[in-house]
């Protein structure tokens, strides 16, 4: 008789010790998963490199941090033309393929003629047009990912090549007058003594030497690499 209550309260015992495992298991299970959502909620935009994607959770990158360029070139067919925003189907081959919400900001975004240079209006631009766009390396986790573009390029004629809006990283004159101009992204044009420099909506006259580093520009060139004509926007 006493054995049996003995063994009656080992296993009574027993089983509450397994359902306190069980519990502590379950709570366990609950902390991580409400951990990955925080962490999950946490991170708003993807930073997006030529090859890499990376989430941005505003905490410590790793081993290996991954370095998302300053700027982007992308280019398209343009899908819908809204009141300060543009629907793109990225083509490109760089950042997110297929369609894309491009923010038009007046204290960001200068939407140029890629012949002139000049400013065009939304309305200038239709369904169907290609155009080449200039983005940061952030933009939303929204379906389609959306950004705010710094530069767009309108009114592309067939085969033309488009100018590049870049940043200027180093320019030196030569002995033969022409200049070698390099970009913060490493290209390298050569650009002839006579390269025409026409400043960004200004009378103020400008020359070749006004192209130092950190200036930003348009710049028109041949397959080889050569300056055709630069617009030299403000300091």
């Amino acid at each position: 008789m006493l054995y049996c209550e003995h063994r009656e309260r080992s296993d009574i015992k027993m089983r509450r010790e397994t359902k306190k495992a069980a519990a502590a298991v379950c709570m366990i299970g609950l902390l991580t998963a409400a951990g990955s959502i925080c962490a999950f909620a946490q991170s708003q935009t993807l930073t997006v490199g030529s090859s890499a994607v990376e989430l941005n959770a505003g905490g410590p990158a790793g081993e290996e941090e991954m370095t998302a360029p300053e700027r982007i070139r992308i280019w398209g067919t343009v899908t819908s033309v809204e009141e300060n925003r543009i629907v793109l189907n990225n083509q490109s081959g760089v950042s997110f393929e297929g369609e894309m919400v491009l923010h038009i900001s007046d204290e960001v975004t200068k939407v140029l003629g890629a012949v002139d240079g000049l400013p065009v209006g939304l309305s200038d631009i239709h369904v169907g047009d290609t155009i080449y766009a200039y983005i940061g390396p952030t933009m939303t986790l929204s379906l389609p990912p959306q950004t705010t573009a710094e530069m767009i390029l309108a009114g592309i004629p067939a085969d033309f090549k488009a100018p590049e809006y870049i940043t200027v990283d180093s320019m030196t004159w030569n002995e033969d007058t022409s200049w070698t101009l390099v970009s913060s992204e490493g290209t390298t044009y050569q650009i002839p003594g006579e390269c025409p420099v026409i400043p960004y909506l200004t009378r103020q006259m400008v020359y070749l030497p006004d192209v130092t580093e950190g200036r930003e520009l348009l710049i028109w060139s041949n397959a080889e690499n050569v300056g055709q004509k630069l617009v030299l926007f403000n300091e």
